[in-house]
């Protein structure tokens, strides 16, 4: 038996540990965004859905799949990109609801200089837009 041992081919205790499952759930499909047109975007999980809203405190995102509950803490990336700002940042959120296709977050203590942009990102929409 010890030389079975030393050759690997009995089972150690934990060898049940790195036993690998594959996750047979696909993927959602990337949205592709329109040539030339914004890709305001939130991402996460190899998954983007579009932003419908941005502010200082959070956002809200549309075509949404389900896959993150209320009360959850997630990693995001942003993406801004239109005709009012491009910027891009990664921030962790809290789901505050998910209804209807829809996903909203509030930011966890966004650095200064990411809430700083936003403002200013806000300020020159509601300049060009008046939303």
């Amino acid at each position: 038996m010890d030389g079975a041992v030393r050759r690997g081919l009995c089972m150690g205790l934990f060898d049940f540990l790195k036993v690998t499952v594959k996750d047979e759930k696909k993927a959602a499909p990337r949205r592709p965004n329109p040539p030339g047109g914004p890709t305001n975007v939130i991402e996460f999980d190899g998954k983007s859905f579009p932003l419908a809203g941005v502010s200082h405190k959070g956002f809200v995102a549309t075509g949404f799949d389900g896959s993150l509950i209320p009360s959850q803490t997630a990693r995001i990336t942003v993406r801004i990109d239109d005709a009012c700002g491009k910027f891009t940042f990664a921030a962790t959120v809290t789901i505050e609801e998910v209804k209807g296709g829809s996903v909203s977050g509030a930011w966890n203590m966004l650095p200064p200089e990411v809430e700083t942009t936003i403002r200013k990102y806000l300020q020159i929409r509601k300049q060009k837009t008046g939303k």
